[in-house]
């Protein structure tokens, strides 16, 4: 199960990391970094790779985990 950002009780919006590249108008390599040092949950569907958007969300907020 998903790890809502701290203080959300929001399900999941999940998004490819193309998708969230454009959502949150950053890098893909910033991305890929935030999910390497662990403040992004990475969830594998097959091939791709999908992120929770109200992570990102909390995560440009200052309040992710």
């Amino acid at each position: 199960m998903a790890r809502a950002p701290r203080g959300s009780s929001l399900p999941p919006r999940y998004a490819t990391l193309p998708e969230a590249v454009e959502y949150c108008r950053s890098s893909r390599r910033t991305l890929e970094r935030r999910l390497s040092e662990g403040k992004l949950t990475r969830f594998n569907n097959g091939a791709r790779v999908l992120v929770d958007l109200n992570e990102i969300d909390a995560l440009l907020r200052g309040r992710w985990r």
